[in-house]
């Protein structure tokens, strides 16, 4: 039985499940009847006009439709109809009084059951009543004599809706929160990285970290751990489709306004974060998945260790001082150890092909070392200082041609870099503040400087 204050509905017993109709119907009269008889001794009375007493395949329960046949739940066609004209003429206006929008949104609320995208597609229309200075308990008076401007926020909002009446597509009863995915999932972010990570045993760990970029860097945190964890399913969705098809993913996170927003399905006040959980949930839809969060502290969260990685080691290059290197010696087709956040340019302005540490969706592969390159032209390289020496020895055992950013030092790498080159230049002087940066702490991209002077080498290994 589902029951809601004084309105109830009933169900064949599960042992019936696979019976005949004939059969169904009868467990259905006989749950009626008994329910109704113990509802009748405990003092309550039934509508009789209100009822539905024959059992039938498909009712209306508070305004949704529940059908059996297909185990959906719907919006009736009578609210359908009625809603449309009501959406479609908002939108030719230019305002719209307070307790219009009011009485819509409290109208769109009532279907989620029967539109699971729904919540996610009134956030616009509550913050703009909450920006109006009127309060859910005002006077009537005055929610009638306030108007709201209508922007084009609202009217997507409403098209959304009238795309999801118009389909009316329903929600399946069916849950599968039940099943889980056998790994463990984590994601985290900082002000300038986000990290996401999955476990599991006898196989290799997926990782995935990146720096947030463009108009993310100035985001709250809490969108910025939102885009963590889009990140991290995306690398779910693209690297294990099968093994999460049908499945709840448990995904560790060390920040409870992100779960509780996601769980709502949006929030008022950090509206940012609601165009990242629309992606979300449609990447569920997509991929047909279930995502569930479990908060945990930060030093228990694995990802963590990922957003704390030194900035250092991921200088990049002005593109004034990369074009210089390929009117020398390029062009270039491949950046070898890159992200889709600090990739080289090539002559076209498009991002060069590339190799990442962790999973990239944008890159070709990810870690370099695990890559046979002896067909690939046209190579750079900006490799982390630590792994010069590596790097080398890695084209070395190729037999590769590259040009490689190196420093100008004395160090155990220099007499292999020296019997295989072609030719160098000076790409920057020491403590020069133009050429590098880093991003800090906060997510700024802030200068890098070397004490030493950076070289540009091209290399050939015969």
């Amino acid at each position: 039985m589902l029951v809601w204050i004084d309105d109830m509905l009933g169900m064949t017993e599960q042992k019936y499940k696979l019976m005949s109709d004939d059969q169904q119907f009868l467990s259905a009269m006989r749950a009626m009847v008994v329910v109704s008889i113990i509802l009748f001794k405990a003092g309550y009375f039934l509508g009789l006009k209100k009822c539905h007493l024959i059992p039938e395949k498909v009712m209306t329960y508070l305004g949704i439709e529940c059908d059996s046949l297909r185990g959906r739940f719907t919006v009736p066609e009578e609210r359908v109809m009625k809603y449309l004209p009501l959406l479609e003429g908002l939108k030719s206006k230019d305002v719209v009084s307070y307790s219009e929008m009011e009485q819509l949104v409290g109208k769109l609320v009532s279907l989620e059951c029967a539109v699971p995208a729904g919540m996610w597609y009134v956030r616009e229309q509550y913050s703009a009543m909450r920006n109006s200075g009127i309060k859910p308990d005002s006077k009537k008076h005055a929610k009638n004599g306030t108007f709201i401007q209508i922007n084009d926020l609202l009217k997507q909002e409403w098209d959304a809706w009238i795309v999801f009446l118009k389909q009316n597509s329903g929600a399946p009863w069916r849950t599968m929160m039940n099943i889980w995915l056998n790994a463990d999932v984590s994601s985290d972010a900082s002000g300038r990285t986000f990290a996401g990570v999955v476990k599991q045993q006898n196989v290799p760990d997926k990782i995935v970290v990146g720096e947030f970029v463009g108009e993310m860097l100035s985001q709250d945190i809490q969108v910025k751990e939102g885009e963590a964890l889009r990140q991290t399913l995306c690398m779910l969705v693209n690297e294990m489709p099968e093994q999460i098809k049908g499945k709840t993913i448990l995904c560790k996170v060390d920040n409870q306004a992100l779960k509780a927003i996601i769980e709502k399905k949006g929030s008022t006040r950090m509206l940012p974060l609601n165009e990242i959980g629309k992606q979300i949930f449609w990447m569920q839809q997509a991929a047909d998945f279930f995502l569930r969060l479990e908060y945990v502290r930060s030093e228990l969260n694995v990802a963590d260790t990922y957003t704390r990685q030194s900035p250092g080691l991921e200088a990049s290059i002005s593109q004034k001082a990369f074009q210089k290197i390929v009117n020398r010696m390029g062009p270039f087709q491949w950046d070898l150890m890159a992200s889709s956040a600090n990739v080289n340019r090539g002559l076209d302005g498009k991002p060069l092909k590339f190799f990442s540490r962790y999973y990239d969706q944008l890159a070709e592969g990810v870690n370099v070392f695990s890559q046979n390159l002896s067909t690939f032209k046209g190579l750079f390289c900006f490799p982390p200082i630590p792994m010069v020496s590596m790097f080398l020895k890695f084209l070395q055992a190729q037999r590769l041609t590259c040009v490689v950013l190196v420093p100008y030092i004395c160090a155990s790498w220099c007499n292999l870099l020296h019997a295989n080159k072609v030719s160098s230049f000076v790409v920057a002087e020491p403590y020069d503040n133009k050429t590098f940066s880093i991003s800090s702490a906060d997510g700024r991209r802030v200068p890098k400087v070397f004490n030493h002077a950076m070289i540009a080498v091209f290399v050939k290994f015969n």
